[in-house]
């Protein structure tokens, strides 16, 4: 596992905390999600009707079918919660990064950053294509298009497949992530970005490598001195032993 995946996985957790809360402090905002309440009361409908199906009042057939146009309807009333969360996503995902030396809060936070493939300087279209590519950008605006362009009947087909592939997108990403040895993942593969320790941090790393160096060596070197000591102290023994002899040699003449 590459040193920083840990780190990565806290940074983004964190800003993914930050960004939903802002994007759902902003949906208040009447002028900005203008049909927010009827999207509560579509939503209400719907955990209704799932309430009746768990209780089994209604069978999976009927639920299926009061899904459907529900759920319809609450997505198109969603739509300026999407365009909120994806205008902050990418504010805060490219635009701060590009400006703040590759780093959002939770990077700064836990020293790691976003640098070039090969250490050259990040244009702010690699910012661009890496945040689209983690946050699935164009997933979430090809769902919202699914639900406009296409009639109740048709919709939940390619709605629901669209959405698979976006997990599936999320999944191979943190696969990679986990599994490579320079923890690039397909956002970084894309654009050509990998995530580092900052220099600090690198060269903490760098220093508690040495540490463990030289308590590695000494405890290497330990069995060297005392083997050696063993051996003077058993020279001086077999030394004493012949000066008893020879004493006891010359007593006897």
């Amino acid at each position: 596992m590459h040193s920083t995946v840990l780190k990565r996985i806290s940074a983004y957790l964190l800003d993914f905390l930050l960004v939903l809360l802002l994007v759902t402090l902003l949906s208040y905002v009447p002028f900005l999600n203008p049909h927010r309440k009827e999207y509560s009361e579509k939503y209400n409908e719907l955990v209704n009707v799932y309430d009746r199906f768990a209780d089994g009042e209604i069978s999976q057939a009927e639920y299926d079918e009061a899904y459907v146009p529900i759920a319809y309807e609450m997505y198109r009333y969603n739509t300026s919660y999407v365009v909120i969360d994806l205008v902050i996503v990418i504010l805060y995902f490219a635009v701060l990064p590009f400006f703040s030396g590759g780093q959002t809060v939770g990077k700064k936070l836990f020293q790691i950053k976003i640098v070039g493939k090969d250490e050259k300087k990040l244009n702010f279209y690699q910012y661009l294509i890496r945040a689209v590519v983690l946050n699935n950008v164009l997933i979430s605006i090809l769902l919202q298009a699914i639900v406009y362009l296409m009639d109740v009947e048709s919709y939940e087909f390619f709605y629901r497949n669209v959405n698979l592939v976006g997990y599936i997108i999320q999944y191979a990403t943190l696969f990679l992530v986990f599994v490579r040895r320079d923890g690039r993942g397909l956002h970084d593969m894309i654009a050509g970005t990998r995530v580092v320790l900052t220099e600090n941090q690198d060269k903490k790393r760098i220093g508690q490598i040495q540490v463990e160096e030289q308590v590695l060596d000494s405890e290497l070197e330990r069995p060297k001195k005392s083997k050696k000591k063993d051996v003077i102290e058993a020279r001086v023994i077999d030394k004493k032993n012949v000066v008893k002899k020879k004493e006891n040699t010359n007593r006897k003449r």
